[in-house]
């Protein structure tokens, strides 16, 4: 089937009059979360993100769709959900392939690494972490997202690591000790909550001043409650690790404890939760092999560990 063929099938499929691709328009997000992806334009002009899916993540993809068609409806607002078909399906088969479909939003570019001492960019971060913990405990969600463990996550990670790469693992494995003795046994006791899972600067789409959409909610699920706060702080200081003291973070944390959002404790634990978390970060670079990334998280990591308080 050639792309011609292509916008005429999801254009009937949709119910939509799509004329032509536009592929000189920037997507957002990770190029790795589909098998394709390209921006089509309506003869409205309007602007949607088609992509297509691998078979093996259908089942998953529906589950994070389901997730989303809710929080929109229960009142989320900077959010891309994908649209259903003219028969209501989220991901229908098209010529041996699984096709889903989003409004496009277009962005503002971040200057880099400049962004991470934005003060109004605190802000927008926090109040987004706000309204979605304030929907997601008047809402429940059916079914009820999967609990993430992030000590059995690590430790995972880490026996694979010592198996495949142990010099790499001996260099990582007083971080774990630390973490063994000052966080994973507080993990029980911390409220958990429902999380995007990958809230970072990248996973934004920023307006001027505000938020236009949160993207990528691949690993949204129950984790404990400060998870994003904790990744966004990781992910700022990896940029600039001057922006740990900086006014993005001291806006968002400002914010985020006004609110109220958080208990005391995941508070105190918040240091060890950004450190935790970056195994994540590891696990990435692993997977890519991207030797230099593996040694700098190792730095940063150290740098965490030396002092990081809120």
């Amino acid at each position: 089937m050639n792309a011609a063929d292509l916008l005429a099938r999801i254009s009937r499929r949709w119910g939509l009059e799509l004329v032509r691709w536009r592929e000189d328009l920037p997507l957002a997000g990770s190029p790795e979360r589909t098998s394709w992806r390209c921006v089509a334009e309506g003869k409205d002009g309007r602007l949607y993100v088609l992509e297509k899916i691998a078979s093996r993540v259908y089942d998953r993809k529906r589950r994070i769709l389901s997730t989303l068609q809710q929080i929109d409806a229960f009142g989320l607002t900077p959010i891309a959900p994908y649209l259903p078909d003219t028969t209501g399906e989220a991901i229908p088969l098209i010529d041996h392939g699984l096709w889903q479909l989003c409004p496009y939003v277009a962005g503002i570019d971040m200057d880099r690494p400049a962004y991470a001492m934005e003060k109004w960019r605190g802000d927008a971060a926090a109040d987004f972490l706000i309204q979605l913990n304030g929907i997601c405990s008047q809402h429940r969600l059916k079914p009820s997202p999967p609990v993430f463990s992030l000590p059995g996550y690590i430790r995972d990670l880490f026996a694979l690591l010592s198996k495949n790469e142990p010099a790499t693992a001996m260099r990582y494995r007083p971080f774990l000790h630390h973490l063994e003795r000052n966080l994973f046994p507080k993990m029980d006791k911390l409220p958990y909550g429902f999380c995007h899972g990958d809230y970072h600067p990248l996973n934004i789409i920023w307006g001027r001043q505000t938020i236009r959409a949160v993207i990528d909610w691949e690993f949204c699920g129950i984790k404990t409650e400060a998870y994003d706060a904790a990744n966004l702080i990781g992910c700022l200081g990896m940029e600039d690790p001057s922006s740990l003291s900086g006014p993005f973070v001291s806006r968002l944390v400002y914010r985020l404890r006004d609110s109220g959002i958080y208990a005391e404790e995941s508070w105190k634990s918040m240091p060890d939760l950004v450190l935790a978390i970056r195994f994540a970060w590891l696990s990435e670079w692993m997977r890519k092999n991207d030797r230099p990334m593996i040694r700098m998280e190792a730095d940063y990591m150290t740098l965490l560990l030396e002092g990081l308080s809120f």
